[in-house]
């Protein structure tokens, strides 16, 4: 709807900016791209089963604007403001919940994102809290602050950050790269009992449990002796991903039910994608031999009450397509190690009726590199792609690979709506070189691209940036 100042601490008082401007959507999947729907501003909408995404990107010039016009020229705060995008949620039937439970009455949340849910309180879908980041150093962030406000028979949402720690980063920002999925009703956990535990360990199959209200991972040794082996799976659609993400970081979280681990052992994330699990379970997917790799631990010494995070290590076991699928092992479980009582905790499962307990897959995301013509005239210019490798010797960066090296110049059009075409770096890039072909052995990399002129000049926009970007990353 529009773009404003707002601040907490003068009673919340506010400063409506600026309207949406017309703009001509672009379509790309199950997204849509609204360009200059604000000074220097586009805005992305995503629908996916399980959340909904809106990505703003600010530019320089949005930038100037909010230098030229600050928060004290309206008689606000500069230091306590914050700029916020303002949108009407429209969510029919459905209530607001979050960690605290049922959201009521206008409210700020800073530490987690909001579910939307029905009466009988199952979840429908996310709204996730975002972060603000710059474009060209993805580890500068910030955490956004939101706003829900009702208003004559309306509810909406205002998302931002402080204006102070927006002026701080530099420019073009993106707002809101993040995703979270919740499990879904598929998840589980599948378990073996009998009286010789290798048996019990190493069987084939096991019986299926995808219908209760918790998951139970690790093992227990009863009397007789009788051994069980408990192996969990979580189901999460991750298909709202755009296809040319990239992946910063994931965080798997465990909402704790019980911890009966009187030996503590690492609650470990293995991976049997494609096949395995099967969705719905079956009970072939309790075999040990289908599960690999260590996607991530927690100690069972740390799992405390609440959600308990565990960092994905390895990021490509997340489906950009459909369902990630993953399993939930103990470490004791995976190293054979007989269990000599109870060694097993519960966390909460989908069909837990408890607010805000599922599983969750958060996950930290960009979006392609790419130019992007907003002005209205052509761009005309040579695209350069390097491989380079860091020299810690001569501390600079040297060339490994010139990967792309254009003699032939390259048109990025324009119109007069200012939402001209696009260079997707990644449809030229991808697929050139392996890491095998680094010349350099291990260290630190970074793809270097650059939109030159003729004599190699790097070109700049109205604002004086010039075009180029890089992206880091390390062979081991």
């Amino acid at each position: 709807m529009g773009v404003g100042y707002v601040d907490p601490q003068s009673d919340w008082a506010y400063q409506y900016l600026q309207n949406v401007q017309n703009s001509q959507g672009q379509t790309n999947d199950n997204s849509i791209t609204y360009s200059g729907v604000f000074t220097g501003t586009d805005v992305t909408w995503r629908y996916g089963n399980t959340g909904m995404k809106e990505e703003i990107t600010m530019s320089n010039a949005t930038k100037t604007v909010l230098q030229n016009h600050p928060p004290s020229q309206y008689g606000l705060n500069d230091a306590s403001s914050y700029l916020v995008f303002i949108t009407k949620l429209d969510y029919q039937n459905l209530n607001l919940y979050n960690g605290s439970g049922l959201l009521d009455g206008n409210v700020t949340i800073s530490d987690t994102g909001v579910d939307f849910k029905d009466a009988l309180g199952q979840f429908k879908c996310a709204l996730p809290l975002g972060e603000a980041y710059e474009l060209n150093n993805d580890l500068v962030r910030q955490k956004l602050t939101y706003r829900i406000v009702h208003l004559k028979g309306n509810t909406y949402l205002l998302s931002g950050l402080k204006v102070s720690d927006l002026n701080e980063m530099t420019f073009p920002v993106v707002i809101d790269p993040t995703l979270t999925v919740y499990s879904t009703s598929s998840d589980g956990y599948i378990y073996k009992s009998g009286s010789v535990y290798s048996t019990v360990q190493s069987a084939s199959s096991g019986t299926v449990n995808s219908s209760g209200t918790y998951i139970t991972i690790g093992q227990k040794k009863d009397v007789g002796p009788t051994y069980y082996v408990y192996r969990g799976f979580v189901f999460f659609n991750t298909s709202a991903l755009p296809s040319n993400a990239y992946l910063d970081n994931a965080t798997l979280s465990l909402y704790k039910k019980d911890d009966y681990s009187t030996t503590d052992f690492d609650i470990t994330i293995q991976n049997g994608q494609p096949t395995y699990p099967h969705n719905p379970m079956q009970t072939g997917d309790y075999f040990r031999n289908y599960y690999s790799g260590n996607g991530g631990t927690l100690g069972t010494s740390r799992f405390t009450s609440g959600y308990n995070a565990i960092t994905m290590s390895n990021l490509n076991w997340i489906n950009k397509t459909g369902i990630t699928k993953l399993c939930l092992r103990s470490s004791r479980d995976i190293s054979g190690t007989a269990p000599t009582g109870n060694e097993y905790v519960n966390a909460f499962s989908n069909e837990f009726g408890g607010i805000g307990c599922q599983p969750k897959l958060v996950i930290n995301y960009r979006n392609q590199s790419k130019i992007k013509n907003t002005g209205s005239t052509n761009i005309k210019g040579y695209l350069l792609i390097q491989i380079q490798f860091y020299n810690t010797s001569q501390a600079k960066w040297v060339l490994d690979d010139d990967t792309v090296n254009e003699s032939t110049p390259r048109i990025i059009s324009a119109s007069g709506s200012g939402s001209g075409s696009q260079l997707g770096l990644d449809t030229i890039f991808n697929g050139l070189l392996r890491a095998s072909d680094l010349t350099h052995g291990t260290g630190t990399y970074r793809v270097y691209a650059a939109f030159r002129d003729s004599e190699g000049n790097i070109l700049k926009t109205n604002s004086g940036a010039e075009l180029k970007t890089w992206w880091q990353f390390s062979k081991t």
